[in-house]
């Protein structure tokens, strides 16, 4: 067979990758910044919703668009067009992107749990059954997250490299603070999560860090002393920004957040090029 017949076949494998890059990225981009809602309408129909507002930043426009050319859903800028949202409403829009997160599981828990819900009420769907489960949506959450998180032997899914960025995009912050006379202060990569520390390890072990996630410090909120649950974790050490520069050279971001990383980048790469 000649390189001619070949081509095409080698062009469709390509786009296969891109396109599978873009579900596990969007996978990633939905647990951080997503939500996936169940309402029960007035005429007592339910309808479930896919649903990532963004700020309406030209980038993530872009990559709202590109999720829409690939799984399907419309791009609306709304909210006196401070946000561009992308949605996934329709019978079809809703049977693909349930496709593609069994093909692509959730991994934070609270998404877990509205993706339960809202797949319990596509195959049962009564009113009595949506107001049941509704109060149980989250009945089970703290013993998940309790398993999850007291783990020791860390688990990556295969599609994990792709979700990360898709998650960073969502979650993650670059940042470089300078004192007042231009010179590096701090320079880090921060992400932080509530209840899913068990995403963190996941995170510090990828990135090969022998950081301490740190917990927020409980509250009095209202005269009672709360546990807010929320986990950070900085890297800053020369080996784990290392691995951050090699990970988005083969799985870039492709919304607003790399602007502030191709600033990150550029700054160390430009010190590692004077050195």
């Amino acid at each position: 067979m000649s390189l001619g017949e070949k081509l095409p076949e080698r062009e469709q494998r390509v786009e296969e990758i891109k396109n599978n890059y873009i579900e596990q990225f969007f996978v990633g981009l939905l647990e951080g910044d997503g939500t996936i809602t169940t309402n029960l309408n007035s005429y007592k129909s339910i309808r479930v919703r896919f649903v990532i507002a963004l700020k309406n930043e030209k980038n993530n426009h872009y990559m709202l668009n590109k999720i829409q050319n690939i799984i399907g859903g419309r791009v609306v800028i709304e909210r006196k067009e401070k946000y561009v949202t992308w949605i996934a409403s329709s019978k079809s829009e809703i049977n693909k992107v349930l496709l593609i997160l069994a093909r692509y599981p959730l991994i934070t828990v609270r998404k877990q749990c509205q993706l339960e819900f809202a797949k319990n009420c596509l195959l049962y769907k009564d009113a009595d059954n949506f107001l049941l489960n509704r109060k149980n949506m989250y009945k089970n959450m703290n013993d998940l997250l309790t398993k999850l998180n007291k783990k020791i032997i860390i688990e990556l899914p295969f599609y994990f490299n792709s979700w990360l960025s898709g998650f960073i995009e969502a979650e993650g912050n670059f940042s470089l603070v300078f004192n007042d006379k231009c010179q590096l202060r701090n320079s880090t990569f921060n992400i932080g999560q509530k209840d899913d520390l068990h995403v963190l390890k996941m995170i510090l072990f990828y990135f090969q860090s022998e950081k301490n996630i740190g917990k927020d410090k409980k509250k009095l909120v209202k005269g009672i002393l709360t546990d807010p649950n929320y986990y950070r974790l900085n890297l800053c050490n020369s080996l784990s920004r290392k691995l951050i520069f090699e990970h988005f050279s083969k799985y870039p971001l492709l919304g607003e957040t790399k602007i502030s990383y191709s600033k990150f980048f550029e700054y160390h790469h430009q010190r590692l090029t004077k050195d």
